[in-house]
């Protein structure tokens, strides 16, 4: 038994059916991506605002310190501490501890190592007899 042979119509329905699918196929696929792309912005705008948020809150750090740097507080506590300055009248008092007058290992110098015994280029001389003569 043969099979029947399809007429225009049904052929035609059935190209329309496959371009539909085709269509909304192409259409779902591009609407997926897009909300990958949404989702994947979405996670790297969260991670920009906490970034911005951690160097803003640098920032307002450092205009605070260069604000205290720019005030007499600053400059005296400056001049005592690290300049070691005092004013005219008062007398700059050092502390010494035991400690600081005995050097630690680490302040001492290390010897230079000794030679031990022949030179480098007499023990490559003597490698190199050695290997000629086998």
């Amino acid at each position: 038994m043969p099979l029947p042979q399809p007429n225009r119509n049904q052929i035609a329905v059935g190209m329309a059916i496959a371009a539909a699918v085709a269509v909304v196929g192409g259409l779902a696929w591009g609407f997926g991506r897009q909300l990958v792309l949404a989702r994947q912005m979405g996670l790297e705008e969260q991670r920009l605002e906490q970034l911005v948020a951690t160097e803003q809150a640098r920032h307002d750090a450092l205009v605070a310190q260069s604000e205290y740097a720019g005030t007499d507080e600053y400059v005296e506590h400056w001049a005592r501490a690290e300049a070691r300055m005092v004013k005219p009248g008062e007398v700059a008092v050092v502390v010494v501890s035991e400690e600081a007058e005995e050097p630690t290992a680490e302040a001492q110098p290390t010897p230079a190592p000794e030679p031990t015994g022949a030179s480098l280029w007499v023990k490559l001389q003597e490698l190199f007899r050695g290997l000629a003569g086998r």
